[in-house]
Parts: C-alpha cells; structure tokens; sequence
C-alpha cells in the first residue's frame, strides 16, 4: 500500500431532499419548517468527508443522463472528489432521497428512489479492476446489488471496508466479510450479520466475536446517543458520543466511517480511530448540511 494511493468509494449518491419542522409533526397536515435541497447518498458522502480530511478520493457510482446526475457530478468535481470511475446509465434515472425530520434532527420518516443501482453490476467494474486494485483502500457501501458487493470480495486485492446502509441492504454484506478490515453496522444491523440477539452491552463483545470468526478485524457497532462499541478481538471498549448540539442526524454515520477510515490509513489504534470518528459524526451532527462544509483535518485531530 502506498501513502500516495487513492481511497475509492464504490456506492451511492443522491439529491438529497430534507425537511425540519418547526414544531412537533402532525400526521396529514402541512408542517411549516425548512427545506433544503443538497447532494447526498452513503458512498458521495464518505468520499466527501475523506476529501475534507485530505485524502485523495475517487467515487465509483451510476446516475442517470439527466438534471440531477449533472449537478450530482459537477459537485463533487468542485469539492475534488475524482468521478473519473463514475459512469452514467442514460435509461435510468438519477438517485433521490427524500427526508422528513423531527423538530431535533432526528430522522422521522424517509423514501428513496435508488433503482439505478441494481444496475451497478460486476460486468461495470470489470474494466477499472486494475485501478481499484490499486487502492489503499476501497469502501463499499451496500446500496449496490449483493452480487456485486461479491465481485468486489472476490476480485479486488485492495484492503476493503463496508457500511451496512440499513436492515433491509446489510445481508448484501455477508459474501463480504471475510475481507473487511472494518464495518460499522447500528445494533440492528449487527444482529443480522452477526446472528447474535443484542439486548444489553454484555451481548456487545458476542456479536462482535461472531463477526470477527467471519474475518472482520474492526467493528464499530453505533449505539446512537450512547456512543460506539469498538472493538478488535484484542481491544475493546464502549466510548461515549461528543456532547454538543444536534441540527441533524443524516450523514453523521458516514462521517463517522470516513474518519475511522482515515485514521486506519494513519496506522491509528483502534481507541484513537473511534475517538476521531465520534468527532466527526459529532460535528456533523453540528451542521445542517449531510456533510459539514467546516470539516478539516485540523478540526478534527484538535478536538
């Protein structure tokens, strides 16, 4: 692995639509509040919290011919991430996602049209093979097909890490786990990979053991509020999330994942790769935007 070599992120963007009322929602009514229109999607928004910590970052993703897609690609070309892997699939329409939120940031209720994806095949990447071997690290999120998640375990000789997305993609991962250096599934996520019923922390170090004899070598199971169980088979601890003020919840997982990225690629343990990425997410969760425009390498090793 060389310093100077890429990260490479192969998952999904999307126009992210956000709603925040003001007040308490009401089931069937309009809800005064805030719009905001912004680019999203698991795999651009690990790319960009990567690119603001400094790393070299290319996205390998599928949008369609359209509006969309063009705005999607011009951002991420001004923030510096690579879309030279990127491709586009005329018949297809771009990835939206759309949110509606709690008064606090938290998540209420969301729809995402992200068909396009199942047309990410293995047959795509098979031509930038060589390049993603080349990688220091290749991050692949599960909004792609299972059978593709498999080529990347199977072809790609670059270290790899995943994120689960959610319950219902996370059993795209299972082909994959015997390759990941790290994965960052919530506690729901982490039952289904793992198979083990989490209900207290004693069942924490379990499932994380269960993960480990599938291959995984670093897992950080997400406990919402409660912080982050860490753990590598040698060391493991529960570590509290930062305190502050919370606009939003979307991305923070991302920025989360990006930052034990990073410092994976810093040759950091695994207490020190939690604490930065609790940081991350934290000053996400700070920002209104999915990724905080504020975010530096800086930033984040100072706090």
């Amino acid at each position: 692995m060389q310093p100077e070599a890429p990260v490479i992120v192969i998952g999904a963007v999307n126009v992210d639509l956000s709603g925040t009322p003001n007040a308490a929602l009401h089931r069937g009514d309009s809800n005064p509040g805030r719009v905001a229109v912004s680019m999203g999607g698991v795999g651009r928004n690990i790319a960009e919290n990567l690119c603001r910590l400094g790393r070299r970052v290319s996205l390998v993703t599928l949008t369609g011919d359209d509006h969309y897609g063009q705005l999607i690609r011009e951002q991420c070309r001004t923030i510096g991430i690579g879309m030279e892997l990127s491709m586009t699939e005329p018949a297809g329409r771009t990835s939206v996602y759309l949110c509606v939120n709690e008064t606090n940031g938290d998540l209420h209720t969301a729809v995402a049209d992200m068909e396009i994806y199942e047309r990410l095949t293995p047959e795509r990447l098979e031509g930038i093979l060589p390049v993603l071997d080349g990688a220091a690290l290749v991050i692949v999120d599960a909004n792609i097909p299972e059978e593709t998640v498999c080529w990347c375990a199977r072809k790609i000789r670059a270290p790899l890490a995943a994120d689960p997305v959610s319950v219902a993609k996370v059993g795209r991962l299972k082909g994959m786990l015997g390759r990941l250096e790290m994965i960052k599934p919530n506690v729901p996520e982490a039952e289904a990979l793992s198979g083990i019923p989490i209900r207290e922390d004693g069942d924490l170090p379990r499932a994380a053991d269960a993960l480990h004899g599938m291959g995984v070598k670093r897992v950080y199971i997400s406990l919402g509020e409660r912080g982050v169980w860490a753990d590598d088979g040698h060391e493991r601890a529960m570590l509290p999330c930062h305190p502050g003020i919370i606009r939003n919840t979307t991305g923070c997982g991302d920025a989360f994942l990006a930052a034990a990225a990073d410092a994976w690629l810093d040759g950091a343990d695994l207490t020190e790769s939690a604490r930065r990425a609790l940081t991350a997410a934290a000053w996400c969760a700070a920002d209104e935007h999915a990724v905080s425009p504020t975010l530096t390498k800086t930033i984040l090793l100072d706090r």
